[in-house]
Formats: C-alpha cells, structure tokens, sequence
C-alpha cells in the first residue's frame, strides 16, 4: 500500500536510508515555502490558535530532523530557503510576520525548535542571518521569557532558547532566575524510576519520552557544564526510565496507543534517537538503536500521508476525530524529532553497532511509579493503565483500562452510546435506561502491588473499586465492586479489532451473537445469560471478554466508525447487565492477542 513511495519503499537501514527519510518528509513542504512563506498554508483547516502560529509550526517543526541532519554532515541545501523563511516570521515590517508571543502561546513551543537550532547548528541557524534579521531573531524568541507558559513540558521551551541564546553569545539576555525555577519545577513533577507527570496533573503518556527526557537530554549533552549535578541526574533518570519504556514497545516496533498527541507518529523514537546519551547498563546500543529504527520502519505500510507526501493528521489513517484541539495541519512534523541520530557520523557507536532485539525480561513488567503494568502477548505489549486522567483534553487517550501496541483505542468511546455502541476498555454507567453514559473521569487512586493494580476511579456520581489482574498469553481479568443507589444499565467493553477490509469472525462454539441495534429488544425480552462469553478476531487481533459472575449479562457485538485511531471501521465486545440498587460485584475476564500479521 504505497501512499507515498519515497517513504514508504526506503529499506531504512543504513544511516543513508534514514537521511533520505528526513529528506522525504521535508521536501513536500518546498513548494508552500517557496510560494507562500512564512505564511504558509496546507488549507485544510485550522486548530484552536490562529492560523499563524499554524504557519510556525510547519517552518520551524521539520527542523528537528534537519537540525540534526546538517550537524551528520547530510544535505543542506535547503537552508538558505529556510533562513528566508525565518527571516520573514520574525520581522514585524514584514507582511509574513508571525507576530509576537503572548500568554500560552502557541509559537512559545515553536521557538524551542529555533533554540535548539541555535544551540547545535549556529553556522547555518545564526551565522549566515544579516544583523538586522540576527536582531529580529532574537528580539522575537527572547520574548518568551516574558510570558506565562503552560504549566508542563512547555517549560523546557525557554530553557532550550536560553541555551540557544547563550551558544550565540546572548547570555546577557537569560533570565536566570527564570532558568533555576523552570528547572526546579520540573523536578517536582518527577515520580520515580525514570518517569514524570506532564505537568501537575501527572498524567503518563509519551510526553515523557519525546518531551520531557528527550530535552532533558538535550540540555545535558550541550548546555554549559555549569549544571553538572544536574545534568548527571537528567541522564541517570532517563537510564531509569529506558530500562521500562522499552516495554511499551512490539518487537515489531509499534508502540503502546496512549495518551495526547499521537498525530505527531514517530515522535514517539525520538526518546531512543538521544537514549546513547543517557546513563543506564542494562540496554546495549543496539537494543537501542533496534527500538528506535523499528518503531520508524512500523509506519511504511500505513496511509499517513497525502498523494504529495504531506503527513496527515491521526494516526493509523487520517482522522481529525483523535486530534487535539491544538492540532493544525503542519503539526504532525514534530514526527521530526525521530532522526536526531543523524547527527552522529557514520563511526558513531550508534551508526556501528548492529539492531538488537527487543530485550523482554518477563512477561509481566510492573511499573509503579507510572500506575501500571506491561503485559507482553505475542511480540506485543498490553498496558494496563491507572495513572491519572488528564480530563482537559480527550479522556479516552486516559481513561481506559487498557492501551495496546496492536488493538488501537477508541476516541469518544459514548459517542452513540444511546445505540449501545461502545469504545473498547471501558465500564459505563446509564442510569436512564442507556439514554445517557458515564465512565471514568478520575482516578482518585491506584496502586501497583503483586502484579496487581487496584484503583478507585469516579464515573459521574459513580464511584468504583476495580482490580486489574493480568496473567499469561494475552488473558487478564477485571474485578469492579461498586454500591448502585438507583437501577443502571452497566458495560463492560474488551478491546477492539479492526474490520477495515475484513468483516471480523466470531470465534467460539457459540456463532449467534447480539449486534448493538438489537439490545434494546433484548432487554425488553430479558435474554440476559449467566456467563456469557463473546470472542472475536479482526485483521490486527483476537479479543475476548467472559462474565465470571452470576450476574445475568447480554454478550454484545458492537460497530465503530472512524472512532478508533489505528482502523477506520471496527468492532468491540462487551458484556450489558441490568442492574438494581444496591452493592454489586462483577469479574470478567479478557483476552487480547495479535495477529499473524502484526507478529
């Protein structure tokens, strides 16, 4: 399925194949430079800010990869172009001008990528700019020590131009009591064994990987040694976290489908595009760079780009559904930020060691400090998840029981719930006979123990007490204790399989199975069964979900369309029981395994 030859037909092997990568995903863009400017336009759509700041993102994005690629001593031959470019964002006389920063600003996470150019690249970032563009240049990325930003990763941004500004010979203009604090700010947000919360919240999602220590990272490889200590813990903790994340991945190379921004794609091997610089013995460089390389490779086949070669928004296929609201069409190409090895040459110890294996302790990998444990099935990874919900955006990247490298998670998991029609990993409530559905919005608790994850979590005016149990070869269990102070319709959902080319197949002795619009005539005729059962398999995996209880329970088949973000049309199981007032207990238990063909 080759969407866009030129990516998708490279072997991605050697350091010449990944330069050319960089450069395939960089060159589309050439005809709205050169055309439009700093004001250039995709024309489909916008995102919550204006669509200037949409204009930065897709100039200034794409130097993560190039930044890296000129230090490597690849192709620079666009640079005078991109210094154009530049030159006319940060000119407030000119007509392309990007405008200034001002409180949570969108071109506060731009500048970061203009910081780090200045840090690692001033003979084709700085040098070569008039005085007057220098000074313009400065003027605009030194405004965002003035301003109020988001309280999360967004504090690195500063903390990279300052480090950009310092490289140039700027010093003069840091704030370094902003630095200290910034930097300290951090800290607090550090959990344990390598991971952080993005910001207050806490939440765990990628952002640890390719925000958080990624830049960590790059602040200890080249800021001034005069924050030794601290740099030293920034590589030891991402020595920590390496060892873990490494579980979030298929042997294959995909990675775990949780949390914000996963229309950025291979930003998620950025953090193991810089992991050689981290302190850490239990990974070898090759196991490193194997991850890293792999987890590229795991997007050739999959229609992420245009007919030109631009990358869409979503994930496995274009779909504005998961996108954030901050996702304008040039986001994607922080995806840039994979290729920072390319700035090692090619007898690097990088360059010359050979991909290694995925390294897989055991198969179950607790991970306390992050709300969760790692299950392997199949070469895959299962992660049952119990860390906070981070409610602002789209709970379900938060608010499931469980993510997966091969079964892709539902977005708007009640949209067309008054259909029972439900997204996968989930247990909902409706207290006005499936009119209208709670689930998970917090998670006031959770603890990992014994292989074990107990959690409290809070769905509307429901509270519950459930207990996640994996054990071996792609089954778990879930237990919920919960007190009903009203009669409720109550699901439970397993994962969902995808259907995009291929009807899905039942499994089992039992074919007959109930289908989403013929549930309510179900429980009007009260056919709920003691133990039901329902298995099915799709063209990415197997999913099953079994009642353990006496609870009488309908098994359902549902549908969902463009609501999963790795397949366009798919279908879930669930378990629908009605139930009285009163404390009620439920056990079901699961089974996720993948395919043949995503082994």
């Amino acid at each position: 399925m080759p969407f866009y030859p030129r990516f998708q037909s490279n072997p991605m092997q050697s350091r010449a194949d990944f330069q050319e990568a960089t450069l395939a995903l960089f060159e589309p863009l050439l005809p709205y430079l050169e055309r439009q400017g700093a004001r250039m336009d995709f024309d489909e759509g916008g995102a919550s800010f204006d669509m200037q700041s949409s204009s930065v993102e897709g100039v200034v994005r794409p130097l993560w990869g190039l930044v890296p690629l000129a230090m490597g001593g690849g192709s620079t031959e666009h640079w005078p172009l991109l210094r154009r470019v530049i030159a006319e964002g940060v000119d407030p006389a000119h007509q392309n001008y990007w405008g200034p920063v001002h409180d949570h600003s969108q071109r506060a996470v731009e500048m970061a990528a203009i910081g780090m150019m200045l840090m690692l690249l001033p003979e084709e970032g700085w040098y070569p700019f008039e005085e007057c563009e220098r000074d313009n240049l400065v003027a605009w990325i030194d405004a965002i020590q003035r301003v109020e930003l988001v309280d999360n990763n967004w504090l690195f941004f500063a903390i990279l131009v300052q480090a950009g500004l310092r490289r140039i010979g700027r010093a003069d203009l840091v704030d370094e009591a902003l630095h200290e604090r910034y930097l300290t700010r951090i800290e607090e947000w550090y959990l344990g064994d390598g991971w952080y919360g993005d910001g207050p919240e806490l939440p765990i999602d990628h952002y640890n990987g390719f925000a958080m220590h990624f830049y960590a990272l790059l602040y200890a490889q080249y800021a001034e040694a005069a924050d030794a200590a601290r740099c030293r813990r920034f590589r030891q903790r991402a020595g920590l976290f390496a060892v873990q994340f490494a579980q979030w991945f298929a042997e294959s190379g995909e990675t775990v489908m949780v949390g914000r921004s996963l229309i950025y794609r291979f930003a998620t091997a950025a953090f193991w595009g810089i992991a050689a610089t981290a302190e850490q013995d239990e990974l070898s460089i090759g196991a490193i760079k194997g991850i890293w390389a792999r987890q590229i490779r795991s997007w050739r086949n999959l229609p992420i780009f245009t007919s030109d070669g631009l990358l869409t928004r979503g994930y496995g296929y274009p779909n504005l559904i998961m996108s954030e609201e901050y996702n304008s069409p040039t986001s994607p190409y922080w995806a840039m930020k994979a290729f920072f090895p390319l700035a090692w040459g090619e007898d690097s110890d990088f360059w010359r060691a050979e991909e290694e294996p995925l390294p897989v302790p055991r198969e179950l990998t607790p991970m306390p400090a992050a709300s969760s444990i790692v299950q392997r099935s199949g070469g895959h990874s299962i992660l049952h998840y119990a860390a906070p919900v981070r409610s602002a955006l789209q709970r379900d990247k938060y608010n499931k029981f469980a993510y997966s490298t091969f079964l892709g998670p539902d977005m708007a998991s009640l949209q067309y719930s008054e259909r029972f029609s439900f997204g996968d990993n989930i247990l909902a409530f409706s207290f006005d006979e499936g009119l209208n559905w709670t689930m998970c919005h917090a998670r006031p608790e959770a603890r990992v123990t014994d292989d074990q994850i107990h959690m409290t979590w809070i769905s509307g005016r429901q509270m519950v007490e459930t207990i996640v149990i994996p054990e071996t070869e792609g089954r778990f269990q879930r237990r919920h204790d919960f007190v009903l102070d009203a009669p409720a319709l109550v699901v439970e959902t397993g994962f969902a399989v995808s259907e995009w080319y291929r009807p899905a197949e039942l499994l089992g002795p039992d074919k007959t199975v109930l289908r989403s619009h013929q549930v309510a005539g179900a429980l009007r005729a009260q056919q709920a069964r003691v133990a039901p059962a329902l298995t099915v398999r799709g063209e990415n995996g197997v999913s099953g979900i079994e009642s353990l209880d006496v609870t009488p329970k309908l098994a359902v088949l549902g549908t969902r369309i463009h609501t999963n973000i790795s397949s366009p049309k798919t279908a879930v199981p669930f378990l629908l029981a009605r139930l009285g007032p009163g404390a009620h207990k439920l056990h079901h238990a699961f089974l996720a395994t993948p395919s043949a063909a995503t082994s």
